[in-house]
């Protein structure tokens, strides 16, 4: 590889933030709080169509750890390092003035409206809102790129219908990643913890301190004791039975081959879902359940702008918000999902190629993908 080529996967052109990590892409952002003002957001999401629309139909009468992670998300989301700019709608003014504090600390272009403001009139809402998003969207035109350090990206990693071809060449190779990323000052973070089932050990064994081991030994037995409440035995249809028929054949591979997609970076932290990652270069664990939607996004709302999601039958998920980087090396899932496979690792497992042979080409694709 040239001089050249090696420095150009040193940075990539991404959207400077006046405060916090820059962008790989900048949305203008429509954040609807509740359900009383979420039918509202649609309509002015579907009369601006580049806009993204984040909501949540919830936000009302949470209590408790509930309205705590609800909130915390909602903050996350409209001061992502991907968004640009951010029309913040909700029931009432005070609710609306805490997440736009938020945001006034991030130098963003932003407006806020509510329900109350409007007198309770969805029609005037959706009037003054139209007005808003036309402003935001002129004043996020004017955003200019430029070069930025991939020491300032962070990684989401997730996998998702895993298969044997996961854990053994995918995950592995996102893992490569990870420790490339994490070499030249990055962050990464992987998440559902009972997918760590069995491994707690290995990860506790990588922690950089005993109180980020204790957390993540505390963390798995939570998981375990809130299933075992609900009457649920995690171990007990776990692999399910899609992971069987795709060659996994014991609880012990299916844990292993998804930490495998962590590399094998010290961990520096474990965090709740949805918190921010800490300003500490390095690998960080997330406690989140185990679905891909619950995951990423909360992985996201950490302040990942790319997420990086291995798959051995094919999974559809996606985050809006951050830019989704497929890898499989399933070659039979490739052929049939060509169109949502952005790295195919199939290569490997047919014999042809070593983890290390597709690594550069790897490294191009999520440069080129962030900018």
């Amino acid at each position: 590889m040239s001089n050249f080529a090696q420095t150009n996967l040193n940075t990539f052109l991404g959207y400077a933030r006046a405060e916090g990590p820059p962008g790989v892409r900048n949305h203008v952002v429509i954040l609807s709080l509740s359900g009383l003002d979420h039918g509202a957001a649609r309509s002015l999401h579907r009369q601006f169509p580049q806009t993204l629309l984040i909501g949540s139909t919830y936000g009302r009468g949470h209590v408790g750890d509930d309205l705590v992670f609800q909130r915390r998300m909602m903050r996350a989301m409209a001061t992502h390092p991907n968004v640009g700019g951010c029309l913040v709608i909700g029931p009432d003014d005070a609710l609306v003035a805490e997440i736009g504090a938020e945001l006034e600390k991030t130098g963003r272009p932003w407006s806020g409206l509510s329900l109350q403001a409007a007198h309770e009139d969805r029609f005037a809402l959706i009037d003054l809102g139209a007005r808003a998003v036309t402003r935001l969207i002129h004043d996020v035109s004017r955003q200019p790129r430029s070069r930025q350090s991939i020491a300032t990206l962070a990684f989401a990693i997730e996998c998702g219908h895993s298969d044997a071809t996961s854990g053994i060449v995918a995950n592995p190779l996102v893992g490569d990643l990870s420790a490339w990323l994490v070499q030249a000052g990055g962050r990464a973070v992987f998440s559902e913890t009972l997918e760590w089932t069995g491994t707690e050990d290995l990860l506790s064994s990588r922690a950089v301190h005993d109180d980020v081991a204790q957390a993540i030994r505390s963390a798995m037995a939570q998981r375990h004791a809130h299933a075992r409440a609900a009457g649920q035995d995690v171990q007990a249809n776990n692999p399910g039975p899609q992971n069987h028929a795709g060659g996994i054949t014991t609880l012990e591979e299916k844990s292993l081959g998804a930490i495998a997609k962590g590399g094998d970076q010290p961990i520096v932290g474990l965090l709740r879902e949805g918190e921010r990652l800490g300003d500490t270069p390095g690998l960080y664990l997330m406690d989140t359940p185990c679905f891909s939607p619950e995951s990423i996004t909360s992985m996201i709302a950490s302040g990942a702008q790319i997420a990086l999601f291995t798959t051995g039958q094919g999974n559809p998920y996606a985050s809006a918000l951050a830019p989704t980087i497929k890898v499989c090396a399933n070659p039979d899932t490739v052929v049939r999902l060509g169109e949502q496979i952005d790295i195919d690792a199939g290569a490997v497992l047919e014999g042809t190629a070593i983890r290390a042979d597709l690594l550069p080409a790897a490294r191009k694709t999520v440069v080129d993908i962030a900018g």
